[in-house]
């Protein structure tokens, strides 16, 4: 008897799925963030459903300040973390999944700013932009962080959206760039202006990945997966899902 339960513990362990730890950013809507305690948004939504497809891997899946998300990825407290756009200085410490879905970022400014600019970011060399802390420049594209780092835009950082936002309305940022869908609603003097670039958002797999031998297959059928789901429009489905949502 002894024997026969030691056996089948030994084969429930064998068959049991290995736990995956992936953090997201709580502030991101309509992408990634928490409501009602709960873990919502399009990139939620599609890596679930992603996980739900490859059951020997068992989603752990958190929300956590970006900043936060960022850090334990580089140490390796975590398999990854999401939604990074891809940069060259982040391969250092990630290893990027395929492209997940393209987020168009859009310039918002009052009526004011965004008068008579036609040209992004030409046309707003002198001015002050605001980004959410810890979001990479490639947010608002190549030339326009080659014009941060010329110091042809000045800029400051703020924990969210609301912050950024509330930054623009007091006067003491000339513009913001985010995502096209995020709510404006509570800030009626701010406009969406043009388009300033699309990215495409991604899992960021830790590259310290010593306790995590499983990472390379967890990453190859990712991928696999997003890729079909991306072709039977299972993904276009779900951002229609969120699209006209408010932010929070």
């Amino acid at each position: 008897m002894i024997k026969i339960i030691l056996i089948g513990l030994l084969l429930g362990s064998l068959s049991a799925s290995q736990v995956v730890k992936i953090f997201g950013d709580s502030n991101y809507p309509p992408y990634s963030y928490i409501e009602n305690g709960k873990a919502k948004g399009i990139y939620v939504d599609i890596i679930k459903l992603v996980f739900e497809k490859i059951p020997e891997y068992d989603l752990e899946l958190n929300m956590t300040a970006w900043k936060r998300a960022i850090s334990m990825t580089k140490s390796g407290k975590i398999v990854g973390f999401f939604p990074p756009y891809y940069s060259k200085k982040r391969t250092a410490w990630t290893n990027f999944s395929i492209s997940i879905l393209g987020e168009t970022s859009s310039v918002f400014a009052k009526e004011n700013v965004l008068k008579g600019k036609k040209r992004f970011p030409e046309d707003f060399f002198g001015l002050t932009v605001c980004l959410n802390r810890g979001f990479t420049l490639m947010t608002g594209g190549e030339e326009f962080k080659n014009a941060i780092e010329k110091k042809q835009i000045k800029l400051i950082e703020a924990n969210n959206n609301k912050d950024c936002l509330s930054r623009l309305k007091r006067g003491l940022a000339d513009f913001y760039i985010n995502d096209q869908f995020i709510d404006i609603s509570k800030f009626p003097l701010i406009k969406k202006g043009m388009k300033a670039t699309l990215n495409f958002g991604h899992i960021g797999f830790t590259l310290k990945d010593e306790k995590y031998p499983f990472i390379k297959d967890l990453t190859d059928k990712f991928n696999t997966i997003v890729k079909q789901m991306q072709a039977d429009g299972t993904i276009d489905k779900i951002i229609q899902n969120y699209k006209f949502k408010k932010d929070i």
